[in-house]
């Protein structure tokens, strides 16, 4: 009988390192699937939002002129701020409640340069009016600020804005829509809304969790580390510590909006703060965007450019603290800032953001829906 052989090759296992290439490409792909669906590919959320603040409670009337302020204009008694309570609304009576869990713990108090926020405050400054607006429901002047000499040098631009009545001061959605990773230019947002002016916002659709109340209509209430902010239907102004917030309490006094970023940057008496709820890299130099309050229906926007040395180096927390309580402000919130900050009047850029700016998930204006 005749045998057959088979020969079969010799099979040759595959090296080591041949081996960790492989598992390193794997991973690649894998994490940049990853990071593409999580970071880079739009969320389109169903969840369009419930209405808590309705028309009828922004009926309230605020006045444009400075002669009018006197007789038109209600002020609360801002000593009942509390820590959260930087701003008019009532301290709240919480004693009896369960603190509300907060999801993220990365922040931690950071101490202020309470003499960097005060030679800030205190520093010479020019200043040169660039655009003015006034109706019958809105009244603001932009003001390119400067302080400082090469590469200490800092530029910044205040939008003084006053309202007849909150709905004017408004947020607006890229695209139109609540989501994630739904990104246009602050410009083309302005464009969108018809604002008259408009300014970068909190950058809500960077994450999945915040706190998000927009022009009266609540999107989401999830308590991170970070400060919030409310912009009431009274024209008041409030921040708040994560451990503070309450939505059921914020509800019922009319919020109208609401950010989550932070932190808050003035102590009750609109001094510089003594430290802030944040990061250590929140806290170093950077372009910065931030919103004021100085009486219902008189508000601040300030967006500070950086990283440009000999135009403007960008600011510490404790050195935009200095400029919000310059102001005047009884009360001011950090927004999201660095590539972010950006203030557009007229369908045109004021500032020069960093590095030609990004683009993000949510604007601040004044205008008409």
């Amino acid at each position: 009988m005749i045998k057959l052989r088979m020969k079969n090759k010799p099979h040759k296992d595959m090296s080591v390192p041949a081996m960790i290439i492989m598992d390193v490409v794997l991973y690649l792909i894998c994490m940049g699937a990853f990071l593409q669906y999580y970071y880079f590919l739009p969320h389109h959320y169903n969840n369009t939002g419930r209405v808590v603040t309705t028309s009828d409670s922004t009926t309230q009337q605020f006045a444009l002129s400075d002669e009018d302020e006197s007789s038109e204009v209600s002020t609360s008694d801002t000593s009942k701020g509390n820590r959260g309570g930087r701003g008019d609304k009532p301290g709240d009576s919480r004693s009896e409640k369960t603190p509300n869990a907060v999801k993220n713990e990365n922040t931690s108090q950071q101490q202020s340069d309470e003499n960097s926020g005060d030679s800030m405050k205190n520093s010479i400054k020019t200043s040169e009016e660039i655009q003015t607006y006034e109706d019958d429901k809105v009244s603001l002047t932009v003001n390119k600020v400067s302080t400082g000499t090469g590469s200490d040098k800092v530029t910044y631009y205040v939008a003084d804005v006053k309202v007849s009545n909150i709905s004017y001061l408004r947020t607006g959605f890229a695209s139109g829509e609540y989501g994630k990773n739904i990104r246009e230019s602050v410009q083309d947002m302005a464009k969108d809304y018809n604002a008259i002016l408009a300014m970068s916002g909190d950058y809500y659709g960077n994450s999945d969790s915040s706190v998000v109340i927009r022009n009266g209509v609540l999107y989401r209430d999830d308590i991170i580390g970070t400060d919030i902010c409310v912009l009431f239907s009274d024209g008041t102004m409030k921040t708040y510590s994560p451990d503070e917030f309450d939505v059921d309490e914020v509800i019922a006094a009319g919020a109208w909006q609401a950010w989550n970023f932070g932190p808050s940057l003035l102590d009750d008496n609109g001094e510089v703060a003594t430290s802030f709820n944040t990061t250590s890299y929140l806290n170093g130099e950077n372009p910065r965007a931030a919103i004021g309050y100085l009486e219902p229906g008189h508000y601040v926007l300030v967006t500070v450019d950086g990283r440009d040395e000999g135009y403007s180096r960008g600011v510490t927390l404790s050195e935009l603290s200095g400029i919000m309580s310059s102001l005047g402000c009884k009360v001011a919130y950090n927004l999201d800032g660095g590539k972010s900050a950006a203030m557009v009047y007229d369908g045109e850029y004021v500032n020069q953001p960093a590095d030609g700016g990004r683009t993000i998930s949510d604007i601040i204006y004044v205008g008409e829906e």
